[in-house]
């Protein structure tokens, strides 16, 4: 039954241009998840200088997201990704054309990848918006599924494609790939049909916008105050993808073990992907909140110093708790802030979330220069201990209950 369900959402052209615009540059995103870490370390075998290119493109992300959460509301949102796309594909092109050359340095890397990021920002909010859009509303249940199912399918495929691209090839060959998935992305959705009412929606001055979205995020406890403690787990755990490739590289076999990790990662994801179809707890922001433990374990085994299949099956256990995570979250999400708030609020819950994310990446290097990077990564560890215990504590995890099922 779940596989006539799934044509069917496909059946509609627009929606399957949208999944297929979405599953390409998916791939795209899976290489040069692989390929941006090799082609720094190939620049500069330093994890400072790792953490600099990574902080650059989140610091954009979170510095555009809020104002990316209000221009989606009022410009076709279709239109907005095609320009997001051809900036993100522009920035991979450059830096792989860089790397190839041997004319990178890592002032320009960190450059390209600000502008990335600040493509990037525009990402959620305005995909977000877009998906209603091209789906009937009977089969937006089912459209969200198969998009969420192509992510992590794609995550699994396309480190696989970077490992092995950057083996054979060179970080460079990987990235120019990544450029190339961003075109056709491009093209399938410039040819979204879509009515003109259904994307442009009139706007308020672009403060006021902005002061609604705060006082709806503020009104709802439960976000902010879980948001502020996973802001803050999120800065720790930012140190394991700086210092996790370094100790790749250096003892564990380089591209294709990182890979393997990374894929392993995925692989998880797509399990509890599927696991979250059936899990319905009574309180489901708890369970959200516990299905995040998983990630402690990944510093902590780079930390151990435990061999390469232990750090990959907690990879996979990884992954499973975040998508589990992840579903619950957004299921909640969705259901306590109004419709017209939507867009603003996910993009303070999105800023709130990573903003100090592209810190904890730029300090991971310095840090470890002086304590190690082992005892680095078992201090991400514990801090992301602290704050998940922290989160589950808050009574308003607890007070939100699921919505008692429809009679008959």
């Amino acid at each position: 039954m779940r596989l006539t369900v799934s044509a069917g959402a496909l059946a509609e052209r627009n929606f399957r241009l949208l999944f297929t615009s979405s599953t390409i540059s998916g791939l795209g995103d899976g290489v040069s998840l692989i390929a941006l870490v090799f082609a720094v370390l190939q620049v500069s075998d330093s994890a400072v200088a790792l953490g600099l290119v990574l902080a650059a493109r989140q610091v954009a992300d979170a510095a555009i997201v809020l104002a990316a959460g209000v221009w989606s509301d009022r410009f076709p949102r279709h239109v907005l990704l095609i320009a997001v796309a051809i900036v993100q594909g522009g920035a991979q092109a450059a830096t792989g054309a860089l790397v190839l050359t041997g004319a990178a340095t890592v002032a320009l890397l960190i450059g390209l990848q600000a502008l990335y990021g600040l493509a990037e920002g525009f990402v959620l909010p305005a995909s977000t918006g877009l998906t209603p859009a091209t789906i009937s509303p009977s089969r937006l249940q089912e459209a969200n599924a198969l998009l969420g199912l192509s992510r992590n399918g794609t995550r699994i495929i396309g480190p696989a494609i970077g490992g092995a691209l950057v083996a054979v090839g060179s970080p460079g060959l990987a990235l120019l790939t990544d450029a190339v998935s961003f075109a056709i992305a491009a093209v399938l959705l410039w040819r979204l049909q879509l009515p003109a009412r259904a994307e442009v929606i009139e706007a308020k001055p672009f403060f006021a916008d902005l002061r609604e979205g705060w006082g709806e995020f503020k009104r709802q406890t439960w976000i902010w105050t879980t948001i502020v403690f996973f802001g803050i787990g999120n800065f720790a755990f930012s140190s394991y993808f700086v210092l996790g490739p370094i100790i790749a590289k250096r003892e564990l076999g380089g591209a294709p073990a990182w890979a393997a990790i990374t894929t392993a990662w995925s692989v998880g994801a797509l399990l509890g992907g599927l696991l979250a179809l059936r899990f319905r707890p009574r309180k489901p922001l708890a369970a959200s909140c516990m299905s995040a433990w998983p990630i402690i374990l990944q510093p902590l085994a780079f930390g151990l110093g435990l061999p390469l299949p232990v750090l990959i099956a907690v990879s996979a256990l990884s992954g499973g708790g975040i998508a589990v995570h992840l579903a619950l979250w957004f299921t909640v999400f969705q259901q306590q802030v109004p419709p017209e708030a939507m867009s603003r609020v996910s993009s303070y819950d999105s800023f709130g979330s990573f903003v100090l994310g592209p810190l904890g990446a730029a300090l991971a290097g310095p840090v470890a220069a002086v304590i190690g990077v082992r005892e680095t990564l078992l201090w991400a560890a514990a801090v992301i201990a602290v704050t998940e215990a922290i989160v589950f504590a808050q009574p308003s995890v607890h007070a939100i209950r699921a919505p008692e099922p429809a009679e008959a």
